[in-house]
């Protein structure tokens, strides 16, 4: 292909130039010639020319100049027409949500009408990438990429079959069916050399099994995956972002707080302006107010997050901040952060986390018949795909429930005692590991301060502390204040 457009532009043959890079450009960047592509843009005669200018502005997205594309998709869109080529570039430049989406339901109707020039297997694979990180319809997406991956694999193209496959097994993570996920992944071809849209979004494989760890439950796994990918200081790419994210989570919950202070800083790298469809602001916010309350600081938490309650579409991030909330003693919160998180189709991991603080929202207002019902359809949703996280929180509510659960007895026994398991495996892990403000805390235990004078004293609010009491008392294997001291004070 590139040899026949500068055999074609050697011989002053332009039109025909043309031609072979309309009908190519986006398998050129699929397969790793981005830099060969643009420098044969430059070399075409008429450097207006509306497609050459679209075509150059994708290529310098993909080479990390987000200004230099925003600037010649400007200059291409000024003098093209709605065609495949126009239709293709918005797709892979728009920023924000709906105007991504908008471009998407145009590009389905211009796949519709491909003529014999235009790349259908690339384009078929760009739109499914992007039905993925709208996240409105995954089934749409996945569906989308598994034609993808057989187009390309009928036509024998290989880096755009593994592109597909890869970005499938990203879209069945997402949706929480893991275990599809994970046979692609074992099976995935690999590439010697990073490829130019591995280098434009980075460690989506590394990503997707992070992902997949922190959901079930294994969280050092995770932090090992995501560790991989995180260069600090580097710009970031998407999936590198998305690790970021992740692995703070990973952090808080196996209450990593010699890492803490570098999580800020990791955290300060991530986008606050959305990219590519990602609503990168509301998780942001969500994941740095989990760090404040790890951290003791819910006033802090409070401020962050709040304004993550104004924007819908970010429906995982929503489902954490319900339960942020809910463990804060803000249920009136944790029901607006819910409905937002409900307000679309859920990928099942975070339909259990919403199922499961929603049962111990009830149960806080005295609905056990009820708070039991929604926990065992947490347990329903979580068992096949062995979703352990949500149900791994250090919560006394949630302890209470399961353990309540499990005496009761359910119709998913075998999954609750593998969650019991790995709850009693996590906590010997952090028993007696107590965090700074734990620490602080129990200094206080030591004087005559209530838990009213110990918060007005600390700046936190009274509910914090009792949280913070009760965790004390469960790492040290008591149940009263004088216990508390007395263990703290002997020797080990």
């Amino acid at each position: 292909m590139i040899e026949a457009v500068r055999h074609a532009l050697a011989s002053g043959k332009p039109e025909q130039a043309r031609g072979v890079l309309r009908k190519n450009w986006l398998r050129l960047i699929l397969e790793s010639h981005t830099t060969e592509l643009e420098q044969l843009c430059l070399k075409y005669p008429d450097p207006h020319d509306s497609h050459i200018l679209l075509i150059r502005a994708c290529c310098r997205d993909l080479s990390g100049d987000p200004y230099g594309a925003e600037f010649l998709r400007g200059q291409g869109l000024r003098v093209a027409s709605d065609d495949f080529v126009a239709c293709f570039t918005d797709l892979l430049l728009a920023p924000d949500t709906s105007t991504k989406a908008a471009i998407a339901d145009r590009a389905r109707h211009a796949l519709a009408q491909c003529d014999p020039e235009d790349d259908y297997p690339s384009a078929l694979f760009l739109l499914g990438w992007t039905e993925v990180r709208l996240r409105r319809d995954l089934a749409r997406a996945i569906a989308l990429l598994r034609s993808a991956s057989d187009e390309a694999k009928l036509q024998s193209r290989t880096e755009t079959f593994r592109l597909a496959q890869s970005n499938l097994a990203f879209a069945l993570t997402h949706a929480g069916v893991f275990t599809e996920a994970e046979r692609i992944l074992d099976k995935l071809p690999t590439r010697e050399a990073v490829s130019d849209w591995e280098r434009f979004e980075g460690g989506l494989p590394q990503s997707n099994r992070g992902c997949i760890a922190y959901w079930r439950g294994d969280f050092e796994e995770a932090i090992a995956q995501f560790d991989s990918i995180i260069t600090e200081g580097s710009p970031g790419t998407d999936f590198e972002a998305f690790a970021r994210l992740y692995l703070v989570m990973c952090l808080v919950a196996v209450h990593r707080e010699d890492r803490y202070h570098n999580a800020s800083r990791l955290l300060r790298g991530v986008s606050t302006t959305d990219k590519h469809g990602v609503p990168w602001d509301t998780l942001r916010r969500v994941t740095t107010a989990c760090l404040a309350h790890a951290q003791g600081q819910d006033e802090q938490a409070r401020r962050i997050a709040f304004p993550a309650l104004t924007r819908a579409g970010a429906a995982v991030a929503h489902a954490l901040l319900a339960e942020l909330y809910r463990v804060m003693d803000e249920p009136e919160l944790s029901a607006q952060a819910l409905r937002l998180a409900t307000s679309a189709a859920l990928p099942r991991y975070a339909l259990v986390s919403t199922l499961l603080t929603s049962s111990a929202l009830s149960s806080i207002a005295g609905q056990g018949i009820l708070a039991h019902e929604q926990l065992d359809r947490a347990l329903a949703e979580a068992a096949p795909e062995r979703i352990l996280a949500p149900f791994l929180s250090d919560d006394p509510i949630i302890a209470d429930l399961l353990n309540a659960h499990a005496v009761a007895g359910s119709r998913h026994d075998e999954f609750l005692y593998a969650v019991l398991e790995r709850r009693n495996q996590l906590s010997a892990r952090l028993a007696g590991v107590l965090t700074e403000r734990e620490k602080e805390i129990l200094a206080y235990l030591r004087t005559t301060k209530t838990a009213d004078e110990i918060a007005a004293h600390l700046g936190i609010a009274y509910p914090t502390v009792k949280t913070h009491i009760r965790s004390i008392y469960r790492k040290l294997g008591v149940s009263t204040r004088r216990a508390a001291v007395h263990s703290a004070a002997a020797p080990s």
